[in-house]
């Protein structure tokens, strides 16, 4: 109970933070980009193909949007501490590093689905699709599956590197979720986006309208397993995660 308590309070902390009105309206401006992008495209075009929008919503929201929104709110889970100086309370407090990793975790998961959702919002009422709804609740899965898995992702620099947490995060996504994420399926079974790649696709029912050389590309295990898969890579890296947090120790020149 009292660890609940605990991580509650942390993840409170970053999200009354967020609310700060600059940032909301930052949050807002990200929001409308991929509204923005439909809108522009649908001027080109005219009328929106639905499978291409899907592909490019998929894109621009649970990829993109939710990638920015945790790179942004996971990485500074200790460099904070450390720039503010209060690391060392944090360290000496029982759980307090348990805490601040978990409580970060769930503040970033928190804040970054909502925006993605509003952005979902924006970005389907622009693209004018039929059967809204249904995408509406497929896009919403996937974001949740995203930031989950991603945000535990980021989690490891900000323990390892906190100093470095964002440059490190923005190469673990672009070798991990991108360039190891589009080996065939059969040898990449341990990233995020074979599981929302296979999932969007086992939504959509396109998986027997996809060319063989696009097949390699995700896993036809059902649902459950995906989401079951996703949950235990997130677990492993935040249980990781925790571990080097428990063991490392900053100089105090590192806290200044």
């Amino acid at each position: 109970m009292n660890a609940g308590r605990g991580i509650l309070a942390v993840a409170g902390f970053p999200l009354r933070r967020l609310l700060a009105p600059q940032r909301v309206i930052l949050a807002a401006l990200g929001a409308a980009f991929p509204a923005g992008v439909m809108l522009a495209v649908r001027r080109i075009a005219g009328d929106l193909d639905r499978d291409f929008a899907v592909v490019l919503l998929y894109a621009l929201v649970p990829e993109a949007l939710c990638m920015l929104g945790l790179l942004v709110t996971m990485c500074p889970a200790v460099a904070d501490e450390l720039e503010r100086g209060t690391w060392q309370h944090v360290s000496v407090r029982p759980g307090g590093r348990r805490s601040l990793l978990l409580g970060t975790f769930l503040a970033a998961v928190t804040w970054t689905a909502a925006v993605a959702l509003f952005a979902l919002a924006l970005a389907l009422l622009a693209a004018g699709l039929p059967g809204s709804g249904r995408l509406a609740a497929v896009f919403a899965a996937l974001i949740v599956v995203s930031c989950v898995g991603r945000a535990a992702l980021f989690s490891l620099p900000a323990v390892i590197v906190p100093k470095r947490a964002l440059v490190a995060s923005v190469a673990a996504a672009f070798v991990v979720e991108y360039l190891a994420g589009f080996l065939p399926a059969v040898v990449n079974q341990l990233t995020v986006s074979l599981r929302l790649r296979s999932l969007l696709v086992r939504w959509m029912g396109w998986e027997r309208a996809l060319p063989a050389e696009l097949q390699l590309l995700i896993d036809t295990q059902p649902t459950w397993v995906h989401i079951m898969a996703v949950v235990a890579l997130a677990s492993v890296m935040l249980f990781a995660a925790g571990v080097i947090l428990a063991r490392r120790q900053f100089p105090p020149a590192e806290e200044a």
